[in-house]
């Protein structure tokens, strides 16, 4: 026990005392052993040493023993603050046994719950409390903001004319805010940069900044102050009146010259040169003069000068200050002077005051106020007059004003043009600074001209052109006074003079209604000198035509032919053209036959034809065509003169007469009818005549041009030494044949004209009574025949009276039907009675008689040339009757050629029929 001192007795009394108060005897063993070995080894047990959790067993609070630390623990000491963590509390005992027990949580910032769950707010580090009858136990859990919900903008100042780095915050839910990256800046709707840009403002205010990241934006403004304080500066022009205050306002400004509030520079120290001057600013002034005013806060400091003038006008004069100090009885144009007013107060004081700029005024030049002078520069040259209204006070000064150097120097053309004919003046003029001229002896030398027309005189020449020409005159001038050479130049055309001539085209011409007329008005001056274009009035016809004319663009337009008269004038001259107008092109045609017209074959009909332009006006057609072909009719010109023409019909018939003329087109309905006959035609139908027969007659006429012309009955004259003739109809007479004989005529005579027909007429039995022979032969056949049956008949009617008592007689006949010839032919029909009951003999079979002829003409057909052929046939179309071949006459039974040159055989009956044996 040698280790043992006061405090560790003293520490052992008090584990003692709390064994007696504790039924754990294993816990009592373990202590003192505890304190034997801690006695042992020398340490000292006012610090107890407690063994690990895993070591000691856990003290039940039931026999009462109290807690003497709290322990808080975490699972994470690091969070942020969009995110919770849970805390635990354990109480230990001074033997470090953990003892059950309420504990209160606490915290810095943010909110727990009474199960130990933190929830941030701010971040940072925060100290969470966990507290027990009086202990407490703590511990630091580090907030970082959380996920960024909003964006702010931190540098909204700025300075001018001085860089400054935009930044910005992303503030989480809870309004923690972290260093933003990669924004986007905007000032002033400019484009600025991305991240932390620097910018540099311009000029002092306040500039819109937008700062964009991701999804979030922020808007604010920007305010832009001047930068460091640098000097103060005063007004200028600063003025006081003698015994008079005024206050000092001195403006205080940067390095780049802009304006700041004067208290930034802190308390101000004033000095005066004349007067007096308070801290607070107020001048008092004194003696007139102009006097320096000095202001300083630190090293920050200003000077300016203010001008105290006598105090009210008691006597005041205008003066003009010169640089020397002299006064200068003349001035020169175009040079600045000070104006004041000398006063003299009535405390005695004098001095110069500059009064307001409006009291001044002058007959010449102009004032100015410069920096608080005003400020008097002459213009004209001459005597003028300086006038001052000082405080009621009014002075007057005279003064000669002179002209200034010279700076330039022209040769001037006085007169207003420079036209021929015309004195035109050009002079040496030299001028000063505020425009006034004047003339110098300079000289002046012709380098392109007539010099004929031009001449020099002492600062001036004068010249009279004729003709448009480039004048050039060169001067020379040394100015002494400045030691300036000028040499000034001269160079114009000279332009035509005044209105003399005027031109115009057309003189005589033969106008076109459809065309147009170029006027091209020309103009002359008295020199024969071209003139630009000169407006002009214009008359056709004595008619007002200038408003036509001008806008056709000095184009005429006739409208109606004949003569006309157009008529320019301006300026009192006079110019006429006369022309004459014809039709235009023809749009159109009109004759005298719009009816129609009908002429007669061969004879020429005089057409009038006319144009008709599109005006409507009317001319002879001079170059009409036709369409018509020449076989149906001609149109030539006429010898009756322009516009006449003759038509000359050709072929019979109606058509439709086109006539062209340029664009033009006109139809007429044209009828050609016959012309004068010249010929007359006669044809007899047949042309083998037998005395007897019955004989058309056809009687035709022809024009010139083979038309037919109609025969007119009445007029006709028809003589035959062959028998008499009778007109049938139209143009067909009827001829009896009534005398034979060769060499018989026709003769016929109508309107002049003469045909004959000369033919032979065969002699026929009866001398024609009962007319040809044949028909004569025919009828005497036709009598005996009939004489002969009616003999048969009686003969028959006699003999059957006579056998009637004979039977067999009449068997004997029955057997005898018909009679055959000896070829078995049957002659006739013995069987055939007659109406009135006899018997009557039997034809022979014809039809076997007409066979037998076909045979034998099929076998008889005669061989004919292909010329002859086509020659009889061509005859037959031309006469419309088939033509008989050498061996059968004309109209008896034989051979024939039709219009097609088929060979055919024909029998004539005895009744005039006609029948094709094939």
């Amino acid at each position: 026990m040698e280790g043992l001192n006061s405090e560790s007795l003293i520490h052992i009394d008090e584990e003692v005392e709390h064994m007696k108060n504790t039924s754990d005897y294993k816990s009592i063993i373990l202590s003192c052993v505890c304190v034997l070995l801690f006695s042992f080894h020398g340490f000292s047990i006012s610090e107890p040493q407690f063994p690990s959790l895993e070591e000691q067993s856990i003290v039940s609070n039931q026999g009462g023993v109290q807690p003497v630390r709290v322990e808080v623990s975490a699972e994470l000491v690091s969070i942020t603050a969009d995110e919770v963590v849970m805390l635990t509390a354990q109480l230990y005992d001074n033997l470090n046994n953990i003892v059950t027990g309420e504990v209160v949580w606490s915290c810095a910032n943010g909110s727990i719950t009474e199960d130990g769950i933190f929830y941030p707010w701010s971040s940072g580090l925060i100290q969470i409390d966990a507290t027990h009858n009086g202990l407490v136990g703590s511990i630091n859990i580090t907030v970082a903001p959380g996920v960024g919900q909003s964006l702010r903008i931190t540098s909204l100042t700025a300075h001018a004319l001085l860089p400054v780095t935009l930044t910005a915050e992303v503030l989480d839910a809870r309004g923690n805010a972290q260093p933003a990256s990669n924004v986007v800046w905007t000032i002033d709707g400019s484009y600025a940069g991305v991240g932390s840009p620097t910018w540099t403002a311009q000029d002092i205010g306040e500039y819109p900044i937008r700062a964009r990241l991701h999804q979030m934006e922020h808007v604010e403004t920007i305010e832009v102050l001047a930068g460091a304080p640098h000097e103060f500066i005063f007004d200028e022009g600063m003025q006081v009146r003698s015994g008079s205050t005024l206050l000092m306002t001195p403006r205080l400004v940067d390095v780049n010259g802009f304006e700041m509030n004067i208290t930034t520079a802190g308390n101000r120290v004033w000095e005066v040169e004349n007067g007096t001057i308070i801290p607070s600013g107020w001048f008092t002034a004194t003696q007139p003069g102009l006097w320096a005013v000095n202001v300083s806060a630190g090293n920050i400091t200003g000077t300016g000068m203010i001008r105290v003038v006598p105090a009210d006008a008691t006597i005041s004069q205008v003066t003009v200050l010169s640089e020397d100090g002299l006064e200068n009885p003349q001035f020169t144009a175009g040079v600045a002077y000070e104006l004041v007013a000398m006063r003299t107060d009535s405390l005695g004081y004098t001095g110069t005051i500059t009064p307001p700029l409006a009291n001044f005024t002058v007959s010449s030049g102009g004032l100015s106020n410069i920096s608080g002078a005003v400020y008097w520069t002459p213009g004209s040259v001459g005597m003028h007059e300086v006038r001052v209204d000082d405080d009621g006070v009014v002075s007057t000064l005279s003064v000669e004003v002179v002209h200034g150097p010279a700076i330039d120097a022209e040769l001037t053309l006085t007169s207003p043009d420079f036209s021929a004919g015309g004195q035109s003046t050009i002079e040496f003029i030299a001028s000063d600074v505020v425009g006034n001229e004047w003339l110098v002896n300079g000289s002046m030398t012709l380098v392109n001209g007539n010099s004929s027309l031009y001449t020099v005189s002492t600062g001036y020449a004068v010249v009279t052109p004729e003709e448009t020409l480039i004048w050039r005159i060169e001067g020379n001038w040394y100015d002494v006074s400045t030691g300036t050479r000028f040499e000034p130049v001269f160079q114009m055309q000279s332009t035509p003079g005044e209105l003399a001539f005027i031109l115009l085209n057309g003189e005589g011409t033969i106008l076109p209604a459809d065309a147009l007329l170029a006027l091209n008005p020309l103009f002359y001056d008295a020199y024969s000198n071209q003139l630009d274009e000169i407006a002009l009035n214009w008359t056709v016809d004595g008619i007002d035509s200038t408003v036509d004319i001008l806008l056709s663009d000095m184009h005429w337009i006739p409208t109606t032919v004949g003569g006309h008269e157009i008529r320019a004038n301006a300026g009192g001259v006079f110019a006429t053209v006369r022309l004459t107008v014809v039709a235009g092109d023809a749009r159109n045609l009109v004759t005298n036959f719009e009816d129609g017209l009908t002429v007669q074959a061969g004879v020429a009909t005089e057409l009038f034809i006319q144009t008709i332009d599109a005006h409507g006006n009317l001319a002879p057609s001079t170059a009409v065509l036709s369409t018509l072909d020449e076989e149906f009719g001609s149109l030539v010109a006429s010898s009756s003169g322009d516009g006449y023409w003759d038509f000359t019909g050709r072929m019979k018939g109606t058509y439709s007469l086109e006539l062209i003329q340029d664009n033009a087109t006109h139809i007429l309905p044209l009828t050609i009818e016959s012309g004068a006959p010249v010929r007359l035609l006669s044809t007899m139908e047949i042309e083998n005549i037998a005395q007897g027969d019955t004989v058309l007659l056809r009687v035709e006429s022809v024009d010139v041009y083979g038309n037919p012309v109609d025969v007119v009955p009445e007029n006709t004259t028809v003589s035959c030494t062959s028998g008499s003739s009778k007109h049938v109809t139209s143009d067909t007479w009827e001829l009896d044949i009534s005398s034979s004989g060769n060499d018989r005529s026709c003769n016929i005579l109508w309107n002049g004209l003469l045909s004959q027909n000369y033919f032979d007429v065969e002699s026929v039995l009866l001398g024609g009574a009962v007319g040809s022979t044949n028909t004569a032969m025919g009828l005497g056949i036709f009598f005996l025949s009939l004489i002969l049956v009616t003999l048969v008949v009686l003969v028959r009617k006699a003999n059957q009276e006579e056998v009637d008592w004979t039977d067999d007689t009449f068997d004997d006949y029955d057997e005898y039907d018909s009679a055959e010839d000896e070829d078995g032919d049957k002659l006739y029909d013995a069987t055939s009675k007659s109406d009135d009951g006899g018997e009557t003999v039997a034809k022979g079979n014809e039809e076997d008689e007409l066979t037998s002829e076909s045979t034998d003409v099929k076998s008889s057909m005669p061989t004919l040339s292909d010329e002859n052929r086509k020659a009889l046939a061509q005859k037959a179309a031309e006469v419309g009757v088939m033509q008989a071949i050498t061996g059968t006459k004309q109209g008896s039974s034989g051979w024939y050629v039709d219009v097609s040159g088929e060979i055919q055989y024909w029998n004539v009956g005895d009744d005039g029929s006609w029948t094709r044996v094939e």
